[in-house]
This record gives structure tokens, sequence and C-alpha cells, in this order.
């Protein structure tokens, strides 16, 4: 899986985090900047990719999140993303 689609899943898993707050329900996120994006090995064929997802900030419609992929236990990417919620 390439690294720029598990940085996309990662911002993907915050948005939804954040939209199942009750005060959230019925918006779309937004994806709006990335930072502190490392990818630490390739992710092969068959290989089982787990996201993990800890929203870090939530001010308003602004959203905050540090997010890890991992195989097998190991820490294979990772990056914190910001995004913004909307009215549909």
């Amino acid at each position: 899986m390439p690294g720029v689609l598990q940085l996309e899943a990662i911002a993907q898993v915050a948005g939804i985090l954040m939209m199942r707050q009750a005060e959230n329900m019925g918006k779309l996120a937004y994806f709006m900047s990335a930072e502190s994006v490392k990818w630490r090995r390739p992710v092969r064929p068959g290989d089982a990719l787990v996201i993990e997802v800890e929203l870090t900030k939530a001010r308003g419609k602004i959203g905050r999140a540090r997010g890890t992929c991992l195989v097998d236990g190991e820490v294979v990417s990772e990056a914190e993303v910001t995004f913004m919620l909307v009215d549909r």
C-alpha cells in the first residue's frame, strides 16, 4: 500500500472519529494538512495494516489527530493531520 494512501487512511479515520461526536453528526470532514509524516518501511501485498488514530485537539470546526499505521505491531508510517468540519 503506497505511503500516500496510508496518510489518506489516517486522515479519513481522524475525520470519522470527529464526526462521531454528537454535535458533529451530519457534517463532512475536509483534510487540510499533514505534518511530521514519516514512512518507516514498505507495506507489501499480504500485510495486514492496522491504523490507530488519536484525536489530540478538537476546537470548533477544526480537528487535529495523530495517526500510526502498523504491520505486525511494527510502525510503518505516522503523521499528524488537521481537518475541518463543514455542514453538508
